[in-house]
């Protein structure tokens, strides 16, 4: 981000910087096994929901754009992508409500889960008191090669990141201030969560009604 966020928004934009550089070491040290690049959007095919924070943090940045900029990211809203698509699930979905052109509409304050797409992503499926059971998620376009894939040591830790994630909202129901934008209770879900769509709604409202900036 160009600016400071506020305060109740820091964890969450430091943890994001933080999923960025870890991406980004990663793909310097596997760009042969991985297909992650500009332009690339199958991952994108999904429906999602995302934490409060995550959502106010996409909310922040907008309020804070100039018009034109405002204006843009509207008409992008307006015109994104609708076409199904088989994603890396091989199912087939209608695109994210942010990919616009094969490219993200808030790409700057995109959520974490799409900052580690393409990672392997290490989870726990289930523990006891002697045995741990772990399982790693990748994209299937990536490390197709046999032996390619990265050693545990370097998988990201999936579980450890949605309790920083966690962390970071609860650090922002604490200390969040009034603010000119406030998210309408319609929009979370009963997991205190916002689905992607319901935030694109409620941007659409907000910039058509003028009300950021």
């Amino acid at each position: 981000m160009n600016h400071e966020p506020p305060i109740e928004l820091q964890p969450i934009a430091n943890l994001h910087k933080n999923c960025t550089n870890f991406f980004e070491k990663f793909h310097e040290k596997h760009l042969k096994n991985m297909s992650c690049k500009l332009g690339c959007s199958k991952c994108c095919y999904v429906d999602i929901s995302i934490f409060q924070v995550e959502a106010y943090i996409i909310i922040n940045w907008l309020y804070l754009l100039d018009q034109e900029k405002k204006h843009k990211i509207l008409e992008q809203l307006k015109a994104s992508d609708n076409l199904e698509q088989q994603n890396t699930k091989k199912s087939k979905q209608k695109p994210c409500v942010f990919l616009h052109n094969d490219g993200c509409s808030v790409y700057e304050v995109r959520p974490a889960i799409c900052r580690t797409q393409g990672l392997p992503l290490q989870y726990k499926i289930s523990s006891d008191k002697n045995q741990e059971n772990l399982a790693v998620d990748v994209c299937p376009l990536n490390f197709t090669q046999e032996n390619s894939l990265p050693e545990k040591a370097e998988w990201l830790d999936l579980d450890r990141l949605n309790i920083l994630i966690s962390i970071a909202e609860n650090f922002f129901h604490k200390n969040k201030t009034d603010s000119n934008i406030i998210l309408d209770s319609k929009f979370i879900n009963n997991q205190d969560r916002v689905s992607l769509k319901d935030l694109k709604k409620f941007i659409i409202n907000y910039l058509e009604n003028g009300v950021i900036g």
